[in-house]
Formats: C-alpha cells, structure tokens, sequence
C-alpha cells in the first residue's frame, strides 16, 4: 500500500533570511503587516497549512503569494491545491533561502506540496513518499494520496514526519463516509508504524472539528483517543467563527493533528487573516486561511 517516492528538490540560492526575511509588500498594494503574524527566526517551529485553492488563481497569485509568506515567515508550510509545478517554482524562488517539494503523485490535479525554509529545517529526501496511493479502495478513500516528508529541525535537532492532506469534500452520506474511512485508514496506519514517532497531520480535512457543527463525528476516532492525538486546531474550531479558516462557508475545515510527542513542547495555533488588509485577498490567493501551529523547543 505504501511505496517510497525520491524526489530532485529544486534548490535555490541561500541568501540568508533576516528576522524581517526582508519584507516590503507595500509596492504591491497587499500590506500583510498590518493583519498578519511575522515570526521571528528562533527556537521555536512554526509549522502552517495552507490550502492555495488552484494555485494559481490568477497572472499576480506568485507575487502576492510571496509576499504573504515573506511577511509570515513560518518554518515549513504544507500547500494544497498546487495546479502548476512551474508556478509553484516561481513562488520558491522569490522567498530567498527556501525550496519547494511537490507530489510525485501523476494523477494529482491539485497536488499537495511544501514549502521549507531550509534555513530552520532539512529534509531527509529518502523519506518523502505517498501512502494510500496503490489500488482503487485507497483512491477511493484518499482521492489526494496524502504526502509525507520526514525533516529535522536544525535549531533543536528534532526529527518529525508531516502528513499532508486533502479529504473528499462535500456533505453527502457517500463523501462523509469517505472521509470517514480515510480517518480510520489514516489513524490504522500511523497506529502500526509510527507509534513513537513526532508526527503531524496537517491540511484540508473537508470537515469540522466541532460536535455541533460536523457531519457524523468523522474524526473522532482521533478525538476519542486523547492520549496519542489531539487536534491542535481544536479552540479554534470550537471558538469564534472569525477566526475559522473558511470563511466563506464560513466553516473551519483546514486542520493540524499531533501525535503525543508534540503535547509538552504544543505554545499556540492560530488562524492567519491576511483578508483583513488585502481587499483581492480571495481573488488572487485563496478562500482558504493559512493556519500555523507553534512549537516551543
């Protein structure tokens, strides 16, 4: 069920990321300092999802994707919905210091990809494969076959394997189900294989966290098991609905899961609201928010 993929990263010149990564998006119109977070190189992980809906939407998504980016400056971002390697090429190389990985999956429409500020994380390329992604059952659970990198990061020297993933969407009982028995084929497996490991399941999980609001409790096989998982989203899926990831539902279905390992070192997760200050924010970069997770080590 399982096979190993190796990738060639498509490595760009390192020239050194300041605290500020060098950000001036006021040329462009988008001034992401006055409603976005700018994390400052440290001790600390910050690792984001980020679904870039169709990327790219339009001819300057690259240049206003970048400077969103610039200006948030997270460690490592999971992307969903790369439609165009060569544009996902383009947005890696004007974020000085970073390199892009994308599926090697063929049959991905919208590919799941990352972004890595190598400068704080290094890849382990022989660990980089796709799971679920061999016969018609695992197509039909994971229509996306989830992406999954190990990396270190540099600072603490901590080894950790993300998962990116992108659920069936819509409400009908078939797609619940789906989403549903990609959650237990999901948890089955980590369960079996990685039980001692950091891992971290980050991306758009078509569906919400809240009891009140999800359809048939599709992930509480996670939220039952409180001791080996926890949604590290979870007060912001049961909070205000301002600050949800998908607005214009609005509903919060874009998640980050931890493995037990990661519960001492969890400080805060929070929702980025680039939309706040950028009026075309929908129109040239994404319906989606980007949601970022911090880790103290």
């Amino acid at each position: 069920m399982i096979k190993p993929y190796y990738l060639i990263l498509f490595a760009f010149t390192f020239l050194g990321a300041s605290c500020d990564n060098g950000n001036d998006d006021t040329k462009t119109g988008n001034t992401f300092s006055e409603c976005v977070v700018s994390f400052e190189q440290g001790e600390n992980l910050e690792v984001a999802t980020f679904n870039l809906e169709q990327f790219p939407k339009e001819n300057n998504t690259v240049m206003h994707t970048a400077n969103l980016i610039k200006h948030l400056n997270a460690d490592i971002i999971a992307l969903q919905e790369v439609t165009n390697e060569g544009a996902l090429k383009q947005l890696a190389d004007q974020l000085d210091g970073w390199e892009y990985v994308i599926s090697p999956e063929p049959s991905q429409s919208l590919a799941p990809a990352y972004l890595i500020k190598m400068t704080e994380i290094a890849l382990i390329e022989e660990a980089t494969t796709v799971w679920f992604d061999e016969t018609e059952n695992d197509d039909y659970y994971f229509p996306r076959a989830p992406f999954v990198i190990k990396v270190i990061h540099r600072r603490s020297n901590q080894e950790f394997l993300l998962v990116n993933l992108h659920l069936k969407a819509m409400g009908d009982s078939e797609s619940v189900g789906r989403r549903r028995g990609a959650s237990n084929m999901l948890k089955d497996y980590i369960d079996a294989h990685y039980p001692d490991e950091f891992v971290i399941v980050l991306g758009d999980f078509n569906d919400e966290l809240d009891e009140e609001k999800t359809i048939d409790e599709v992930f509480s096989n996670f939220t039952d098991d409180t001791g080996n998982y926890r949604f590290a989203d979870m007060s912001i899926a049961t909070g205000n609905t301002e600050y949800w990831s998908y607005p214009g539902w609005p509903s919060h279905i874009d998640h980050i899961l931890i493995t037990d390992e990661w519960f001492e070192y969890l400080d805060t997760t929070m929702t980025i609201r680039p939309d706040a200050c950028f009026d075309d924010y929908e129109n040239y970069i994404s319906d989606h928010r980007p949601v970022v997770v911090v880790f103290d080590l």
